[in-house]
């Protein structure tokens, strides 16, 4: 009977009374059986937390430096990319091709090129980028984590092809006509000497053992490319697209039949296929201390691998009552709302653009979160997604689950009873928590959530979520709380009256 009860409850809006008792649905409910609502507001303490790099798991890549200008930190962002090689890869036969003087594969250019999805800053902002060949010997593993602190002087051939070149955001070689239309394709263009794209070619046709699929072409072939950001400030571009082409001729006939020479190319993609590692080098000035940012009467969340918010969930009030009596330890909480609004103007001209996405996640768990692609369960993980009916806060409308976890974990932990007296209770969870100083405290991580697009059998459009991965690309935002200024929670409890 308390079961379907209970049920009904969940079901029916609950209705606030400030810690004091409101009576539901008394008129149907047997006296032992009546439920009492209880609602109760708590603070939540938060702080600023540096984080020094986060997993680099993205088909995405940033290239640049910027300063931020709200808080004067410079982010340096480069990567690492390899190459896909297609199922269907072939050059045509080397009895086609247009031989050199030897009577060898001849290879007429050679280059990288960096497609531009979007970017912060100044497109006419001159920026220097270095392009370097990787080594053979240590070649980067798909079933290893890399972190965005990743060293990418350990990977480099120190023989191998080393270029650097400036360029711009907008392609000043070419007349505004061309491109400021929206179908221009920004792209940075790298030339590689045209001897590398023979000595591929030539690899082909003497070791067609190499070109089997990615892993032998990168571990015998090519094994990618460094490109790092070394001059510049004031443009940080994002890329979800590479390729490596070598370009070559080769004997073909036209369509009366006769013999022709035929430019062509053979395309290597840096795609999903193979990894993309982001590595960001963050500059903090002297001023922004810990100290510093500790006594603000805000917290930062900014990307990326910076700092994030810190929330500390008093779990010991919510479960036993503001005066720690124990008054709650029975009751079941059935909804905990979490609001945590933005201080941050949005369009501002002195902030980076606010993420859209904050993901809420016990702080001991953000390294497991990641490397083993989990998603919001809705228990010790959220996900907020800030629209533009919703822009100034991300909204958590329910964490009762979290509470509840967290209380059962320290219980058991602890190894607390029923028979516990709440003098016995707290001594338990005292020597508990001193082993487990972070057992309730959460972080907010700006992230990337990725959703798959589909039709119902209604015709309505269904957006189904994915994946989700730390963010690598610019933002920041300014949240309310900090030293002195709680955050609140408001919390619903349900109470069996015997």
């Amino acid at each position: 009977m308390k079961k379907i009860l209970f049920a009904i409850l969940l079901g029916t809006i609950l209705t606030a009374c400030d810690d004091d008792t409101a009576m539901i649905g008394n008129g149907l409910m047997p006296d032992n059986d009546r439920i009492t609502a209880i609602d109760s507001v708590f603070n939540i303490t938060t702080t600023t937390a540096k984080q020094e790099a986060v997993l680099a798991n993205t088909s995405s890549c940033y290239l640049g430096s910027i300063i931020d200008p709200e808080m004067n930190i410079q982010t340096t962002s480069g990567f690492l990319t390899q190459f896909h090689l297609p199922e269907d890869f072939k050059f045509p036969k080397k009895s086609q091709l247009v031989l050199d003087e030897n009577g060898e594969a001849k290879a007429d250019s050679c280059d990288i090129r960096i497609y531009i999805d979007n970017f912060y800053g100044d497109s006419l902002t001159t920026m220097k980028l270095r392009a370097q060949e990787l080594s053979l010997n240590n070649v980067l593993d798909e079933d290893k984590k890399y972190y965005t602190n990743l060293n990418a002087d350990d990977f480099i051939n120190p023989n191998g092809i080393d270029k650097s070149i400036s360029y711009t955001v907008k392609d000043l070689t070419r007349p505004d006509k061309e491109t400021n239309g929206i179908s221009y394709y920004r792209q940075i263009v790298i030339k590689l000497p045209k001897e590398y794209g023979k000595q591929i070619m030539d690899d082909y046709y003497a070791n067609p053992q190499h070109f089997k699929n990615s892993y032998t072409f990168l571990h015998n072939v090519c094994p990618g490319f460094s490109i790092k950001s070394t001059g510049g400030t004031g443009v940080m571009i994002k890329t979800a697209m590479m390729a490596m082409n070598v370009y070559f001729q080769y004997h073909s006939k036209n369509a009366a039949g006769n013999d022709t020479i035929v430019d062509g190319v053979q395309r290597f993609g840096g795609t999903e296929e193979v990894l993309q590692t982001t590595h960001t080098n963050n500059s903090f000035p002297n001023s922004l201390t810990e100290d510093k940012l500790a006594d603000m009467p805000c917290t930062y969340v900014k990307s990326p691998a910076c700092y994030y918010t810190e929330l500390t969930l008093p779990v010991d009030e919510i479960v036993d009552g503001k005066d720690l009596n124990g008054a709650h330890y029975n009751d079941s909480v059935n909804i905990a709302q979490l609001i945590i609004r933005r201080k941050t103007d949005e369009g501002s001209a002195n902030t980076l653009p606010a993420p859209s996405q904050l993901l809420l996640v016990r702080k001991k768990d953000i390294g497991n979160f990641f490397e083993q692609n989990k998603m919001p369960n809705s228990e010790t993980s959220y996900l907020s997604t800030s629209t533009s009916a919703q822009k100034n806060y991300y909204s958590y409308s329910n964490i009762a689950s979290l509470i509840s976890y967290l209380k059962a974990e320290r219980d058991k932990g602890a190894g607390v009873t029923l028979a516990d007296n709440v003098a016995t209770r707290r001594a338990k969870y005292a020597a508990w928590e001193a082993q487990n100083p972070d057992w309730n405290k959460m972080a907010l991580l700006p992230v990337d959530a990725i959703y798959t697009k589909t039709t119902s059998s209604t015709g309505e459009t269904v957006y189904t979520l994915r994946e989700v991965k730390t963010q690598l690309g610019l933002s920041s935002v300014q949240l309310e709380g900090g030293k002195n200024s709680p955050i609140s929670m408001q919390v619903t409890y349900a109470r069996f009256n015997k």
